[in-house]
């Protein structure tokens, strides 16, 4: 029943040229003719990737949703965070292992059928495309006034002014709307378009790096201003740190953002050189303690220094432009959320590709497809070991449908437009990452996860009661409860903040 009847040799260099590795320090992508050794990572490399699944835009929003929900009350939903979130990644693997499921759309369409699968499918697009447009608000809230102080522009309210006397490129840069526009269609639409990013992948490591330094840095602005802080509010001690605030459900949903990674596990799976649901236990946890300290790195000192006055994204609190380690920070965000957009724009691709497609297998290989460029010609023997091709598929006469070029084009562009059309709607930060977190991460990350787990269960001889009966009831429960309660009340938020801006 385990993996040696699911792989065999023959796969296995085929998924490990689909996904972004990581091996001791050195990044690269295999290639079928490899040794499956060659394309795989060690421990170290598969926790980066964990790592990188999960520290993105939402660590940025951690201090905004302590100011929501309260701190020791996040604090704790941190921790039980990051436990549900071990619980589920470890849950997906090992499902997929004793089932033969190598994605979780696969898995939940084992679990319920072809509606599980289109349910995956569902909440998988939504966060990906949510995701995406953080992204691109991250970038507006940073990449403008970091231009505007560059060229020493004058301020009002922390955003760069311009006047009669401002070029136009200079004008284009420090507006919000034009830098998002520009970044989105000059740099990103041209990366989007490519089906390959092995030469995007060795840089990925940088955006974790970049990450724990902006935090390290905020710890330490944190600590140097600590005299001149007010550590209390108005509100006194017990509101600041000890009671629930009122918008502790859409601070759930910040944090879901911050944690989901569930639609990349089996990406990180297929990577793994010791390749078993123990391994990558052991593997994830650390992982997921390590995006759990990075988390903190944000969460603690950023709501420590600015309280009930911490915005969605940080660093807009921080309206001393002349301070330039935090100039460094916000130029490193700007090149992370760049170097992490592509990922989740191709998994939101793929989804509606596969889709369209009517390819219920979810065949991993679409996602992370390499090109050979070298030919154009047709391989017989390519065939066997990769009977959906491209090429394949065209020399048997059958529909290419929205794995073609023109498909691959036009869902580009048209998820290019409805990102950035999204992010010119509602430039809060918070806005996105608590309604994505509450609509479709905590499905992601919680319910649907252990919804599979109970539907279809574990061998008698490895059965525990509690493990996989009452963790996975309990696991939905909070799940269902935190995707209604926060849902609802993320859209009252924004609705409200959309009121209070027009009036």
């Amino acid at each position: 029943m385990g993996r040696k009847h699911r792989k065999s040799k023959q796969e296995q260099p085929i998924l490990a040229t689909h996904v972004v590795l990581y091996d001791e320090g050195e990044t690269f992508v295999a290639s079928p003719s490899d040794p499956p050794a060659a394309g795989l990572s060690g421990s170290w490399g598969v926790c980066m990737n964990v790592l990188n699944s999960i520290v993105g835009a939402g660590v940025i929003a951690i201090p905004h949703a302590m100011a929501d929900g309260g701190f020791l009350p996040v604090m704790m939903l941190l921790i039980l965070g990051a436990l549900l979130t071990m619980y589920s990644m470890n849950v997906i693997v090992s499902l997929g292992d004793l089932h033969q499921a190598d994605t979780f759309e696969g898995l939940a369409k084992v679990a319920f059928g072809y509606r599980g699968f289109l349910v995956v499918c569902f909440f998988q697009f939504v966060f990906s495309f949510g995701a995406n447009c953080s992204y691109l608000l991250v970038i507006g809230d940073t990449l403008p006034p970091l231009v505007g102080h560059l060229m020493n522009m004058s301020f009002a309210n922390g955003s760069p002014i311009a006047t009669e006397d401002t070029p136009l490129w200079l004008s284009v840069l420090t507006s919000r709307n034009y830098c998002v526009t520009l970044i989105a269609v000059g740099i990103l639409f041209p990366i989007c378009m490519q089906k390959n990013f092995a030469s995007l992948s060795k840089f990925a490591g940088l955006s974790i790096v970049g990450v724990i330094f902006c935090g390290v840095c905020i710890l330490y602005k944190c600590i140097a201003q600590i005299d001149s802080l007010p550590l209390v509010d108005s509100g006194g001690t017990y509101y600041d740190y000890i009671a629930i605030h009122h918008k502790v459900f859409p601070a759930i949903g910040t944090i879901a953002f911050a944690y989901v990674c569930q639609h990349q596990t089996y990406l990180v799976y297929n990577s793994m050189l010791d390749k078993s649901p123990q391994h990558f236990a052991y593997v994830s946890k650390w992982s997921v303690a390590a995006s759990f300290f990075v988390i903190l790195l944000f969460g603690i000192p950023g709501y420590l220094m600015f309280l009930k006055d911490t915005h969605s994204d940080i660093f807009l609190n921080f309206t001393d432009h002349t301070d330039r380690l935090i100039q460094a920070c916000r130029l490193i965000t700007v090149l992370g959320m760049i170097l992490t957009f592509p990922g989740e724009f191709m998994v939101a691709r793929y989804t509606l590709q596969i889709l369209l497609e009517g390819n219920y297998k979810t065949n991993v290989e679409h996602l992370f497809l390499e090109q050979d460029k070298r030919t154009g010609m047709f391989d017989p023997e390519e065939c066997i070991v990769s009977p959906t091709n491209r090429s394949c598929l065209q020399a048997r006469g059958q529909p290419i449908s929205a794995f073609s070029p023109r498909w691959h084009f036009g869902l580009t562009v048209v998820l290019i437009i409805a990102i950035v059309t999204l992010s010119l709607a509602d430039p809060n930060l918070g806005d996105i990452t608590s309604l994505t977190g509450s609509f479709s991460a905590v499905a992601l990350a919680f319910i649907l996860p252990a919804a599979c787990h109970l539907r279809l269960g574990v061998p008698p001889e490895v059965h525990s009661k509690w493990h996989d009966h009452y963790v996975p009831w309990l696991t939905i429960i909070f799940g269902s409860i935190a995707f209604v309660v926060s849902t609802t009340m993320s859209i009252i938020n924004i609705i409200q903040h959309t009121a209070e801006i027009n009036t």
